[in-house]
């Protein structure tokens, strides 16, 4: 089920153009949360990442864990140079020697929560479908068993005495 470029923004059955507008849509929210509301890059790492898997888990009709991994990587990947870019907390960590503690708690452990609701939000959604559509025929057999059957169409006697 491969598009092989016929729609523009989807290539091998991954939704570039969809994948990098949700993650520079992102990263802008987190960047007006880091100037306008004070709220550190490296706290909203995690949520930016949920939010990615999020917007293109339902959108994705082909290769949809694949397209969540990418989102995920990239908001990771947007979110960890905002951090090194954005003066914040690194920059505190980096001076008081507790880095690799910093990168433990704030980078690889949204990178791990990320990806595992990623494919749980993926799987739930995937059985979701299934059982809609498996209600939807159950639906659909139900009324056409217990339908009348449509009309039949009857000629009128007089349009043939008519034509004779």
């Amino acid at each position: 089920m491969s598009n092989d470029g016929l729609q523009a923004g989807i290539r091998n059955g991954i939704y570039w153009r969809f994948l990098s507008i949700a993650v520079v849509a992102v990263a802008a929210l987190q960047v007006v949360a880091k100037y306008a509301l004070h709220y550190p890059i490296s706290q909203s790492l995690p949520l930016a990442e949920l939010v990615v898997a999020y917007l293109v888990i339902p959108r994705a009709k082909e290769r949809r864990l694949m397209n969540a991994i990418i989102g995920v990587l990239a908001a990771f990947v947007i979110g960890v140079l905002l951090e090194i870019f954005v003066p914040g907390e690194m920059q505190t960590a980096i001076a008081k020697h507790q880095l690799m503690t910093y990168i433990k708690f704030y980078v690889l452990f949204p990178l791990l929560l990320g990806l595992v609701v990623a494919f749980a939000y993926l799987r739930l959604t995937e059985w979701s479908e299934k059982k809609r559509a498996t209600i939807e025929a159950k639906r659909n057999r139900e009324r056409a068993d217990s339908a009348p059957p449509p009309p039949v169409r009857r000629h009128s006697k007089k349009k043939k005495k008519r034509r004779r």
